[in-house]
């Protein structure tokens, strides 16, 4: 490829449910059509109720819908050997999103509830990564999507208590995570020995970054069990693509000895803590930079302001190894304002313009 690639992020599969009902975003889908870069995010299908990565018996999990207002909350109720735990989350209409109000584990003896679950590992068939890899042809790539263990403890507490809860009591933290790494491991192992080899993003490592934690912190809770997941996708010739907001400055010299092929999406200050050419200086030339364009200058930003980014986010992150231009995040509101699509088909041109990698 002779430019800089060019990806709209989540709007490629992430937002598949409800992204081709409104016909502001269709128009900025049809426009970025042969004129993006495509990573589309693909997980298998579930053919049986799975739970943490392991097959459950109907019923365990049961979920109870109230509509209050422009409001609904979902009331989740998971049955465990030691008894259930229960969490409520709430989505606002217009918004393509749900909050979590109440967290699964209010305490210790949830936590101990959630470990009590029997495990079956999940197995599912992959022939939906087979289809989607045909049907994208030249246009992109199949993204996977995991979780590492630290996001999946996090969500079981939410970040502050979590942070709490592990200047307390570390042994049940580290016991929860081993919990969710041995079934991480074991559905990423199988899906990559079924074929479903490609590029990987793993979510969860912002919760530590600074300044939640000390960088060595990061290393105990990110490093230890995410360098695993890295060995297993390239000991099967995938990549790994590690997402992490927040101010990671600080913790990228541990991120480099994980070995992995990319990261994103490398926001910069006041957001982040790190310019792109930082990020290169550290990580070398072997790391793919994804980034670094905030998701808010679409919302608020001038066409100048939009130009201005995409130019020199190129001009930074292409220079001494790969960049990829990318948001950090896209607008997940209805109706989509105006300006916004506006600046996001102006962040396609420019990334068109400037890409050019003679040019940069």
């Amino acid at each position: 490829m002779d430019r800089v690639p060019i990806s709209l992020y989540e709007f490629d599969g992430f937002y598949d449910s409800w992204i081709g009902n409104f016909p502001e975003y269709v128009q900025i889908l049809e426009y970025a059509e042969g004129r993006t870069d495509k990573m589309h995010f693909w997980t298998p299908p579930q053919t049986r109720p799975v739970l943490f990565y392991g097959v459950v018996d109907d019923g365990t999990v049961e979920r109870r819908k109230r509509v209050e207002g422009s409001s609904t909350y979902t009331r989740t109720v998971i049955g465990t050997p030691r008894g259930p735990v229960s969490s409520l989350s709430r989505r606002d209409e217009g918004v393509h999103t749900a909050w979590t109000i109440e967290h699964l584990c209010k305490d210790e003896e949830d936590a101990k509830r959630i470990l009590s679950i029997p495990y079956e590992p999940w197995q599912p068939a992959v022939d939906s990564f087979f289809a989607l890899d045909k049907e994208l042809t030249e246009s992109g790539i199949v993204l996977g999507d995991i979780p590492d263990a630290l996001c999946l403890t996090v969500e079981l507490f939410g970040l502050s208590k979590f942070l709490g809860l592990y200047m307390r009591q570390r042994k049940l933290v580290i016991e929860i995570m081993g919990f969710f790494q041995e079934r991480i491991c074991k559905y990423l192992r199988h899906i990559l020995s079924s074929g479903a080899t490609t590029l990987y993003r793993i979510v969860g490592p912002e919760y530590v970054v600074p300044p939640y934690l000390h960088p060595r912190e990061f290393d105990r809770l990110v490093v230890k069990y995410d360098s695993d997941l890295v060995d297993l996708l390239h000991q099967y010739g995938g990549y790994a693509r590690l997402h992490s907001h927040g101010k990671v400055r600080k913790v990228l010299h541990s991120i480099k000895e994980m070995r992995i092929d990319a990261i994103d999406p490398l926001e910069p200050p006041p957001d982040g803590d790190v310019e792109l050419s930082e990020a290169r200086a550290i990580l070398g030339r072997e790391i793919t930079l994804i980034g670094n364009i905030e998701e808010r200058l679409f919302e608020i930003g001038s066409r100048r302001d939009v130009e201005q980014q995409v130019r020199k986010a190129i001009s930074e992150g292409s220079r001494g190894g790969g960049f990829i231009l990318c948001p950090t995040a896209m607008p997940l509101t209805t109706p989509l304002p105006r300006k916004a699509q506006a600046n996001i088909i102006h962040y396609i041109d420019c990334g068109l313009r400037y890409g050019r990698l003679s040019k940069v």
